[in-house]
């Protein structure tokens, strides 16, 4: 399938590649077919192309990049909804925003973008049992994890 972006140019796409959304991301109703493009090598993002619309692409990343302990929990008609029977079985993104003022780029870890690879499905899951935001401003976790880490110095009395 010939391709044309407007932000990677025109690009031939095996249609074995083509993610169908089982449910639309959150107001883009209409967009259900997208493709994964890889970011900037060691950048950590990865592109969402739609391949229905030549300037809808999305940005994605990993969001244990920012939350180490990041973990999603889906009821067994989600699993189902993308071909699953465990949640590691799918990659899982939140959708980056990189807003003119950089230091106001957040992600959302309150919908994250879930994407089964063996069977080309994804959706995007509300996490409604859960305390993530849905904006998480990455120099917030860049401040975090460049804090110096207090260190106790345990000595026993002998």
């Amino acid at each position: 399938m010939r391709l044309d972006t407007s932000r990677f140019g025109v690009m031939e796409v095996d249609d074995g590649t083509v993610l169908t959304f089982t449910q639309p991301i959150i107001g883009f109703q209409e967009f259900r077919r997208f493709i994964l493009l890889p970011g900037p090598p060691d950048s950590g993002v990865t592109w969402l192309q739609s391949t229905d619309a030549v300037d809808l692409a999305f940005i994605l990343m990993d969001p244990r990049q920012v939350m180490p302990d990041y973990s999603v929990r889906l009821g067994s008609h989600e699993l189902s909804e993308l071909a699953v029977s465990d949640v590691n079985e799918l990659d899982i993104y939140s959708l980056v925003v990189i807003p003119p003022d950089k230091s106001k780029m957040r992600t959302n870890l309150k919908a994250p973008i879930l994407i089964n690879r063996k069977h080309r499905l994804g959706k995007q899951a509300i996490l409604d049992k859960s305390d993530y935001p849905v904006q998480f401003y990455l120099a917030q976790a860049k401040r975090e994890n460049d804090a110096p880490r207090e260190v106790s110095n345990a000595r026993s009395n002998a």
